[in-house]
């Protein structure tokens, strides 16, 4: 099982990263539920490694698996469990997180063109001094990732409702700033090879 990391966070919250190896005709078979067949092989692969992924974190903390559903907005949850999940995929490597309190969230990304790309759509004006960074862009893109599935709900804006600012090489301070939703969530950040992972509460 080519499992990268499995690290425990605290007495409640761990994480465990997996770079896919396996061919698209082995993955199947390793599939704690049923898959949809519609998915296209790499859709596929990254579906089931996110839950065996999840499943293993389960065990660490002696919750049954009895599956992963989605809220309408679109966020994964355990069935019959109230401990929370976050799951990143960025073939070849998935990721996936388990809080038992509260809710988390979970991202990796490797640095790309994508981010130079996109930046005005995401960048508050208090962080336009990294806009010629790409370690940077892809630091900040993965921390309001993880905010964003930690929020929970469609329809904030990355750009105008999410400012991050760096705490330390490790660390970096995330705000949202939606009215009626304020809130700072203190993001971790560290580099997986060559992907960034990032996570937090």
């Amino acid at each position: 099982m080519p499992l990268l990391l499995n690290k425990q966070i605290d007495d409640v919250s761990a994480y465990a990263v997996w770079n896919i190896q396996e061919t698209f005709l082995e993955l199947p078979y390793l599939s704690p539920e049923p898959f949809p067949a519609d998915l296209n092989p790499v859709r596929q692969a990254e579906w089931i490694v996110g839950r065996i992924l999840v499943k293993s974190l389960c065990e660490k903390f002696g919750i049954e698996f009895q599956g992963i559903s989605k809220h309408e907005k679109g966020k994964p949850f355990l069935n019959g469990s109230k401990a929370h999940i976050s799951i990143s995929h960025s073939f070849p490597i998935a990721a996936a997180m388990i809080h038992l309190e509260k809710p988390c969230g979970i991202d990796m990304e490797r640095p790309r063109d994508k981010h130079e790309y996109v930046k005005m759509k995401y960048l508050h004006e208090s962080e336009m001094e990294f806009q010629n960074d790409l370690q940077k862009l892809c630091t900040i893109w993965c921390a309001k990732e993880v905010i964003y599935k930690i929020f929970g709900r469609k329809f904030l804006s990355l750009k105008d409702e999410i400012k991050v600012s760096f705490e330390s090489d490790r660390i970096i301070k995330g705000e949202i700033l939606k009215k009626g939703h304020e809130s700072t969530h203190m993001i971790n950040y560290e580099w997986v090879k060559e992907y960034l992972l990032a996570f937090g509460v």
